[in-house]
């Protein structure tokens, strides 16, 4: 008789899954212990790491976004309805306080000049009535009614040339002398760089129309989104880094709300040092130092850091391959509680899961694949007896 001979294609997953019936699992599950041995499973691909609980040494690749402290920024805006004649600066110019942004035009201002000319004529007449009246009072020629009648007057005058000064004030105009002045001058409130810049020599503008956002941009602050599993071991006052740059500084605030789509919390950070780099707006990935936990407590598993492609689904339910040793060398199906996210890893936790054991990274998809057709056969046996 003629004896057919295993053909050389045979595939690799073919000789997990004989070794997967072979031997008896030693989980409470059969079908979920695949029987590997090193060498089977270096052929197909598998690569292990050790578990480290996601709340010792630092919490890495985590999305961030550099913002201006709400504090150094300022929006500059048109005092007055007018036509920008000038502009002298431009977005990504660094400027000193005081500087001359643009040049407005504006017949408000004229307006307004005139109406604090009159309104200072107003009460430096109605000063003189005072003095006057208050010395023919001390002689007694007039009432004491009349005396308070023009301390009222004067009042009320200097009250109205005090209001209009402050609008020239605000406006950017001088309130002195007695000439006017079409134009105004829009200067810089601090000394910064000009992040937006939407003037234009020639246009139109009403009043309170922003024309350029000034901010000082040491320090920058990080807002950085961590996973909620993560939060409770970040402290403020941690050493926060950005990967690819030399900007340092250190958590000033770790946000109590959690994003209910994300579940990721709002961590915000000062960066002090090496801040050339970094621009506002810019996305970047940050690196906080994560305080060092004892793990496991009463009820509650310690959480893990691993790549995402560590983790399969099955059956709606999360599931990483922990290698086994000793006499039945292999790979155990465990389940698993996903935490969150935390850049191109996954927070996890079990019950069934231990710190530094080996968890399948590489080749995880041979393995899922191993496991199904295991778990098939497993059901298959089952149902004949």
């Amino acid at each position: 008789m003629n004896r057919r001979h295993p053909s050389p294609s045979f595939s690799l997953a073919a000789v997990a899954l004989l070794c997967a019936l072979a031997f008896p699992a030693r989980a409470a599950n059969p079908a979920d212990f695949i029987a590997l041995a090193p060498a089977q499973a270096k052929a197909l691909g598998v690569e292990t790491r050790p578990l480290a609980a996601a709340d010792t040494g630092s919490a890495a690749g985590l999305p961030a976004k550099v913002v201006v402290p709400v504090e150094q920024m300022r929006v500059v805006a048109a005092p007055l309805a007018g036509l920008l004649t000038q502009v002298g600066a431009v977005a990504g110019q660094t400027v000193k306080k005081g500087q001359m942004l643009a040049r407005l035009a504006s017949p408000g201002l004229l307006q307004v000049q005139r109406d604090y000319l009159q309104a200072k004529q107003q009460a430096d007449l109605a000063q003189r009535s005072l003095a006057r009246d208050e010395q023919l009072f001390k002689e007694g020629i007039i009432a004491e009614a009349r005396l308070q009648a023009s301390r009222a007057s004067q009042a009320q005058a200097a009250v109205a040339a005090r209001e209009l000064q402050a609008e020239l004030r605000i406006a950017g105009a001088t309130a002195g002398g007695g000439s006017l002045t079409p134009e105004v001058a829009v200067s810089a409130p601090l000394d910064g760089v000009v992040l937006e810049a939407s003037a234009a020599v020639g246009s139109r503008v009403e009043a309170a129309t922003a024309l350029f956002t000034v901010a000082q941009l040491n320090p920058l602050w990080l807002e950085i989104q961590a996973p909620a599993a993560l939060a409770g071991n970040l402290k403020e006052g941690a050493a926060v880094r950005i990967a690819g740059s030399e900007a340092s500084g250190k958590l000033i605030n770790v946000g109590r709300q959690i994003s209910s789509g994300s579940q990721t919390v709002t961590l915000r950070a000062r960066m002090d040092a090496g801040l050339d780099s970094l621009h506002p707006g810019q996305m970047v990935e940050a690196t906080v130092a994560a305080a060092p936990q004892a793990g496991a407590t009463a009820g509650k598993s310690a959480t893990y850091r691993i790549p995402q492609a560590a983790v399969v689904r099955q059956a709606g339910q999360a599931w990483v391959f922990v290698q086994t040793a000793g006499a039945r060398p292999g790979f155990q199906a465990t389940p698993v509680s996903v935490a969150g996210n935390a850049g191109a890893d996954v927070l996890v936790s079990g019950s069934a899961l231990a710190a530094n054991a080996a968890v399948a990274v590489k080749g995880v998809s041979a393995l899922k694949s191993a496991w199904s057709t295991a778990a098939s056969a497993a059901s298959d046996a089952g149902s004949a007896q």
